[in-house]
């Protein structure tokens, strides 16, 4: 294995090499990096395994090859160091234990202050590092400013105007807040808000983490609440909690912090959480085992579903949370090619890359069992809602609580809404 030395001093002439002169950090960097991939094999699981991989020219099994060839040019050339989510899927099924997910985002920060890479994930990236420099949260119309400003403008521009009138809505006097949906309950007043636990069949607080695109959708904010009060459950918010981080890909770490369990609506929250070392956990979870513990039946608003499970999603845990709701509103999880269930929608890069290979065959399949899709995540709910809109096929895309909520009536008598 060539060290730093090495390449400073010319490589072998049987090795590819960069052409670009790089600072002794990178070259040190890229060794040390090399290093602990040198037991690879390139037996490609890692790409197998990655929900983006459909989208990606090299995968993570051609990333380290590079990486171990020393062409950092092409390292830092293509969008695929970008276009990885940080799912951990690579590093979780490595034969050889290397930490892939890692080595990765080592290469991103790199690229970050030596590359010159173009894609709309780093743009995106980049504008939200600024952004929670300065302030504790990120703004979704200054966000698509900054975007647009870089050249970069949503493939759907239906779904960017949407967005944008639900900002504007939730922002003007009157405009639907979360904590008028849910009027404290006999159980809310006669205990504070922030207790972790009520007496059996009275209902329980949890300590809520809505981070930063939840809020800005008023009317989803406040279903959120609305379901899970339907639950017994009430969601004691952190208002102030700030952004978790993650859309800066590594750049700015959560600046909230808890004394225990916090619950989330959102993947990207979970993950950007547990990074920082809070114990984060998503709400939909919760409420489904809850249901199933207390014998809730659930509603729902079809008789069968398509799930969708994304790239950041703990995907085994929601779709089991999934299937048990399936089973309690009494309707169909249609689950034919489980691999169309953890493709990767596009992530932050999806509504300006359009239509994903993954979000692609998902839709077709959902089309062509006539039922609709449920995601546990909210991006990727209008992810695939834009790529229905581009590939112009009628597929009603639904966030959880959108779809599924508790019943009103006995089990015996549950119906489908």
């Amino acid at each position: 294995m060539p060290t730093a030395a090495d390449r400073r001093s010319g490589p072998p002439t049987d090795e590819p090499t960069s052409t670009t002169r790089y600072p002794d950090e990178v070259l040190d960097e890229i060794a040390e990096l090399a290093e602990e991939c040198s037991i690879c094999y390139q037996c490609g699981t890692c790409t197998s395994a990655c929900p983006t991989a459909r989208d990606l020219y090299r995968g993570p099994r051609r990333l380290v090859r590079l990486l171990l060839a020393g062409e950092i040019d092409a390292l830092f050339a293509g969008d695929d160091l970008w276009r990885c989510s940080e799912c951990g899927a690579c590093t979780d099924v490595c034969r050889m234990e290397i930490d892939v997910a890692s080595v990765l985002a080592r290469l991103r920060a790199l690229e970050r202050v030596y590359g010159r890479q173009r894609c709309p994930e780093r743009a995106a990236a980049e504008a939200a590092a600024r952004r929670l420099a300065r302030r504790p949260r990120i703004e979704n119309t200054a966000f698509a400013a900054a975007m647009a400003a870089h050249g970069y403008v949503p493939r759907d521009v239906v779904g960017a105007a949407e967005a944008g009138m639900k900002i504007v809505r939730t922002r003007l006097p009157g405009g639907k807040r979360a904590t008028a949906a849910v009027p404290p309950t006999r159980a809310d007043r006669a205990r504070a808000p922030g207790t972790a636990a009520r007496p059996e069949g009275e209902g329980v607080t949890l300590p809520f983490y809505a981070g930063c695109s939840l809020p800005q959708d008023g009317a989803l904010h406040a279903l959120v609440h609305e379901v899970a009060a339907g639950f017994g459950v009430r969601l004691d918010e952190a208002t102030d909690a700030g952004c978790c981080g993650h859309p800066s890909r590594g750049a700015v770490p959560a600046q909230f912090q808890a004394d225990g369990r916090v619950w989330t609506a959102c993947p990207a929250c979970d993950d950007g959480l547990t990074k920082e070392g809070v114990d984060a956990a998503p709400l939909w979870d919760a409420l489904v085992a809850r249901a199933r513990r207390e014998g809730f039946a659930l509603r729902a608003r079809a008789t069968s579903f398509v799930p969708y499970v994304g790239c950041l999603v703990d995907r085994d845990a929601a779709l089991a949370a999934l299937a048990d709701a399936a089973d309690l509103a009494g309707v169909e999880m249609r689950v034919a090619y489980p691999s169309l269930h953890n493709a990767c929608c596009g992530a932050l890069g999806g509504m300006y890359r359009g239509a994903t290979k993954g979000s692609t065959r998902l839709l077709r399949f959902a089309a062509e069992s006539g039922a609709p899709i449920v995601t546990p995540c909210s991006l990727c709910r209008d992810n695939v809602r834009s790529a229905a809109r581009q590939m112009r096929l009628h597929v009603p895309t639904y966030f959880w609580p959108e779809f599924f909520r508790a019943a009103e009536r006995p089990a015996e008598e549950t119906s489908h809404a």
